[in-house]
């Protein structure tokens, strides 16, 4: 077997294989130099993590805001009944493992983590004050959770991008299955091979910076779980546990999407599900429904307002190391996310496909950070908890709060399993779209898939090596920095796309006729494909 064919590079263009090799070797020396130099590693990163939010913090927020009011036009204008495909196409997927693939792709285990970690830390270091809103403290912290990874950070970041990849692939015809083909409709078909092959290579960067922050988080709480639960040899067990799941993704490799990642989709919704009940029955249940119900209170009434809180007049930059954090991790994540759910929802409009990534999860998200946050924000819990963040991190906070639990070791598996099959899920899709950008195709061959999932793996392992679990955070921040200029032009691009769609395709009656959109029992266009062998998919 030649060397492209091991990599899956066969009938790969040079600039696409240079885009494959140029992130690999990038990847594999950021592991090596994390493992073999935590400390100097970690240092750095922090640097430009400080560097990044202290002096572009404000575009992030800016940005988002912009990304909102943009998504929410889409949506619910004209355009929202556009059907990905066109008229004729049918859905690929049945409802309910399409809905898990959308959740457990965009949400990850972040749920659990950074459930428990938010509200904590801030009962750890507040605000300045005067706060930014009237309250307890414990249900300012939850509403900031909410505002994070509810609404409205999850209809900032994800439906431009699903938008964006659904209107130029599948409506417009693009041939290439790459985030720069989403700048198409704004500068037509024209020579412009080194930008787009420069807009790939910051949306390859950004991915990787996305989900080397999960890897890391997750990798570091099971390493506090393992050891503060279970008393047993935390580090050599989590490099053993990221062993099983590299060998679970390579299975969901070969088996593919509809068998593989929609399955592995499936299982992890359920096992959510069965831990958040669990939760709220073995732990403090009406003091986390009253906790809930007081943060949704002050979430809603104060949306904006802690949307946008940077306190400008206070020393440091407290709004920003959240809120601005947040806005550039869902930036990374966007990217994959977007194109994958994209992919995903193929015979489904453009209204239900916002549906699916912002109504339906908002609801499951609202519900699980109520139980989680109510539980670790309740008396008896919230002291020693916020101790044990301010002393050990995050990942030594949600040890404590298993411990302080009745049965907290059937939670603590349960919580394991949950953030495995988030790391798994994330992974699949994660390689599956980042295999997609680099060979142009919405099918990549499994031989190039399991070479980006061994990279992250390897990423991953290195992040138990940092010292600090906060070092994280710097990831997304930094590496998805230089890919945030050209969202705003992506994203104009989707509504010249979606615009030119419509007036050539829908009718006043939201009836299509055939020209210019792609119909199921029509041969589809030309796309530059990578032919997996029969056995890869």
């Amino acid at each position: 077997m030649k060397l492209m064919e091991i990599f899956g590079l066969e009938g790969a263009e040079f600039n696409e294989k240079m885009l494959f090799f140029l992130t690999a070797v990038g990847l594999a020396v950021l592991g090596a130099i994390g493992i073999l130099s935590p400390q100097w590693f970690n240092d750095m990163m922090m640097a430009g993590y400080d560097f990044v939010l202290h002096n572009f913090g404000w575009w992030f927020m800016v940005l988002g805001f912009a990304l909102l009011a943009f998504s929410v036009f889409m949506t619910f204008s004209k355009y929202g009944k556009i059907r990905i495909g066109g008229q004729d196409a049918e859905p690929e997927f049945g409802l309910f493992g399409w809905i898990a693939m959308v959740f457990t792709v965009g949400y990850s285990g972040s749920i659990i983590i950074w459930g428990v970690g938010e509200p904590a830390s801030i009962m750890a270091a507040p605000p300045p004050e005067p706060w930014p809103v009237s309250g307890a403290l414990e249900s300012m912290s939850l509403s900031f959770m909410f505002i994070h990874e509810i609404f409205p950070g999850l209809a900032m970041w994800y439906p431009p991008f699903a938008l964006a990849f659904a209107l130029t692939i599948y409506n417009r015809n693009v041939d290439r299955f790459k985030i720069s083909s989403m700048l198409k409709p704004l500068l037509g078909d024209g020579d412009h091979k080194y930008l787009y092959w420069v807009v790939d290579l910051a949306s390859l960067i950004a991915i990787v910076g996305g989900i080397a922050a999960t890897m890391g988080f997750s990798a570091q709480t099971f390493d506090a779980l393992i050891s503060d639960v279970f008393n047993m040899p935390g580090s050599s067990l989590t490099y053993i546990l990221f062993g099983l799941i590299g060998l679970v993704f390579l299975g969901d490799v070969w088996l593919g999407l509809h068998k593989g990642i929609q399955n592995a989709a499936r299982a992890t919704v359920i096992l959510a599900m069965i831990s958040a009940g669990f939760l709220l029955v073995v732990g403090p249940t009406l003091s986390a429904i009253n906790i809930g119900l007081d943060a949704t209170g002050i979430w809603i009434n104060n949306m904006f307002r802690l949307s946008f809180f940077t306190d400008p007049t206070a020393a440091g930059d407290w709004g920003h190391y959240w809120t601005s954090f947040w806005w550039a991790w869902w930036a990374a994540w966007g990217i994959f996310v977007g194109s994958f759910v994209a992919r995903v929802s193929k015979g489904r409009t453009l209204r239900e496909t916002f549906v699916s990534l912002v109504a339906i999860p908002g609801v499951f998200l609202w519900i699980q950070h109520s139980i989680i946050g109510g539980w670790v924000l309740s008396p008896g819990y919230v002291e020693p908890v916020t101790e044990a963040v301010s002393s050990g991190g995050i990942p030594a906070a949600i040890a404590e709060a298993v411990n302080l639990t009745p049965y907290g070791l059937v939670l603590a598996v349960l919580f394991v399993l949950v953030i495995t099959g988030y790391v798994i899920t994330s992974l699949d899709s994660t390689v599956f779209i980042l295999s997609s950008i680099t060979l142009g195709t919405e099918n990549p061959n499994a031989r190039n898939r399991a070479w980006w999932g061994v990279l992250l793996a390897f990423v991953g392992v290195m992040t138990i090596e940092l010292p600090l679990f906060s070092a994280m955070q710097a990831f997304p921040v930094i590496l998805a920095f230089p890919f945030t200029v050209f969202l705003v032009a992506i994203a104009f691009s989707s509504y010249v796309a979606a615009r030119d769609y419509f007036r050539a395709n829908v009718l006043e009656d939201g009836e299509e006729h055939s020209s210019f959109i792609t119909r199921k029992s029509e041969p589809q266009p030309a796309q530059k494909q990578s032919q997996p062998a029969p056995d890869d998919d």
